[in-house]
C-alpha cells in the first residue's frame, strides 16, 4: 500500500480511455463507494464531466461485486472500511484477480501519515496490490489526475492481457504444428523402415545364390545396394529416434555403467570405419573402478555419434583421441579430432536439428545433421550435457558430461 504525503498536482490530462473500442464500458468504469453524505454522487459528476465513466456502489458487496466483473479503478474514502469485514472482502477480491490484473484502488483518507486500524488491516491483507492512500480534502482538479493515471495504468495491464492472450494461442499453435511435424515424421519414419528392411532381406536372398547362380558382378552391385539400404535405414532410424526425442517418449534407464565398458563398445562399433578412411583412432587408459550414471544404451549411442561425427570430419591420415576423466562429481568424455573444426559463427547452431557444418548442396559428408542433436538432448536427459570447442582447419574437441 502506497502513502503519498500530499496529492499529485493536475499535470497533462491522458487521452480518454473509456471510449477505446478494445475494452468494454464496464472494465474502463470507476467504482464509487463513499458512504458520506453527497460525496460519492459529487465525485461521480466531476468525473463524468472529464469523460470518465463512474458507477456509485451502495455497499462493499456490490462494489465487490462489481469488480469482479471488471472495473477501471476504485475510489474509497476511510469511512467505506468502517468494519474488518468489509477490509477482508475488498482484500479478497483483489486477491482473486488474474495474475495480470491489478485494479487501481484510489483510498482518500484523513492522514495516509497515521492510518486507522482498518487501514493498517488493508494494508496488511492486501499488501502488493495498487492501493494507495491520499490525504483528503481532494481539490476536483487532483481527483481527474489522479484517476486518469489509474486508468491509463489500468489500460496497460488489459493490453498486457492481450498480448499474454496472443502469446498462448501462438504457442498453442506452435505446439500443435511440433506435434503434427512429430506424428507425419514418425509415421513416415515406419513406412520407409518397412520396404527398407524387405530391399536387405531380399537382396540376402539373392547373394546367398537362392534364386539362382550369382556373378562376381553381380555380387558387386548387391554389395553397393545393400550398403545403400543400410546407409537409407540409418537416416529413417535417426529421424525416428529424434521424434521421440521430441514427443518426450523417450524411457531413460538410469544406473551405474563402467566407463571401461562404454568406452571400449563404442569403440569397437567406430574402428572399422575410422580404418577404412586410414584414421588413427586412440582410446586413452581408463581406471576400471570408475563408473558413470547413466543409461547404457544411450551414453553409447552419444559416444557413437560422437566418434563416427569425427570419422566424418576427419581427412584421412588424421587422429581421433577418445579419453574420460572424473571432473567433481561428474565424469567428463572427451572425443577430439584433427577434423575441418568448426566455424566460430557456426558452433552455437550445430546442436540444433537437421544442421551440419557445411550447409551447401555440394557437401561432402552424408547424414540428417541429427546425430549433434540428438545425442545432446540424451545427454540432458541423463542429467549431463554436451559442449564443444573447435578451431576451424585444426580439428574439435566434444565434451559429455554426465554424473559420476
Amino acid at each position: 500500500m502506497h502513502r503519498p504525503r500530499s496529492e499529485p498536482a493536475a499535470g497533462p490530462a491522458f487521452p480518454r480511455l473509456g471510449t477505446s473500442s478494445d475494452f468494454g464500458a464496464a472494465e474502463f468504469r470507476v467504482l464509487i463507494f463513499a458512504p458520506v453524505g453527497r460525496t460519492a454522487e459529487l465525485a461521480r459528476q466531476a468525473l463524468a464531466r472529464a469523460g470518465l465513466g463512474a458507477t456509485v456502489c451502495q455497499g462493499m458487496d456490490e462494489l465487490c461485486g462489481a469488480l469482479r466483473e471488471g472495473a477501471g479503478a476504485v475510489l474509497l474514502v476511510e469511512e467505506a472500511l468502517s468494519s474488518m469485514s468489509a477490509v477482508r472482502l475488498l482484500a479478497e477480491t483483489l486477491e482473486e484477480q488474474p495474475a495480470w490484473s491489478d485494479c487501481p484502488v484510489q483510498l482518500f483518507v484523513a492522514s495516509s501519515e497515521a492510518p486507522s486500524p482498518p487501514l493498517a488491516a488493508l494494508a496488511e491483507l492486501s499488501a502488493g496490490r495498487s492501493v494507495v492512500l491520499l490525504d483528503r480534502p481532494v481539490p476536483p482538479a487532483s481527483l481527474i489526475s489522479v484517476m486518469r493515471a489509474a486508468l491509463h495504468n489500468r489500460a496497460r495491464q488489459y493490453a498486457l492481457r492481450d498480448l499474454l492472450g496472443q502469446y498462448e494461442e501462438a504457442r498453442a499453435e506452435a505446439d500443435a504444428a511440433n506435434r503434427a511435424k512429430g506424428e507425419f515424421l514418425s509415421v513416415m519414419s515406419h513406412e520407409l523402415r518397412t520396404p527398407l528392411n524387405a530391399i536387405g532381406g531380399y537382396t540376402e536372398l539373392i547373394e546367398l545364390g537362392i534364386r539362382g547362380p550369382v556373378t562376381p558382378a553381380q555380387r558387386v552391385d548387391l554389395g553397393r545396394i545393400q550398403l545403400s539400404q543400410k546407409h537409407l535405414l540409418g537416416l529413417v532410424n535417426e529421424v525416428l529416434n529424434y521424434t521421440k526425442l521430441e514427443t518426450g517418449t523417450v524411457e531413460y534407464d538410469i544406473e551405474d555403467v563402467p566407463v571401461r565398458e562404454a568406452l571400449e563398445a563404442a569403440e569397437a562399433l567406430v574402428l572399422p570405419q575410422a580404418r577404412a578412411k586410414e584414421l588413427a583412432l586412440v582410446a586413452g587408459a581408463t581406471e576400471r573402478s570408475l563408473s558413470v550414471r547413466a543409461d547404457a544404451d544411450k551414453l553409447r549411442q552419444i559416444l557413437v555419434n560422437l566418434l563416427s561425427n569425427a570419422v566424418k570430419f576427419t581427412h584421412p591420415g588424421g587422429r581421433i583421441h577418445l579419453d574420460c576423466e572424473r571432473a567433481g562429481e561428474c565424469i567428463c568424455f572427451t572425443v577430439r579430432d584433427t577434423g575441418v573444426g568448426i566455424p566460430e559463427d557456426k558452433i552455437a547452431a550445430v546442436f540444433e536439428p537437421f544442421v551440419q557444418v557445411r550447409s551447401d548442396l555440394t557437401r561432402p559428408q552424408e547424414g540428417t545433421g541429427l546425430g549433434l542433436a540428438i545425442s545432446r538432448q540424451l545427454a540432458r536427459g541423463m542429467g549431463g550435457n554436451l559442449v564443444v570447442e573447435s578451431t576451424p582447419g585444426m580439428g574439435s574437441v566434444f565434451t559429455l558430461k554426465l554424473p559420476a
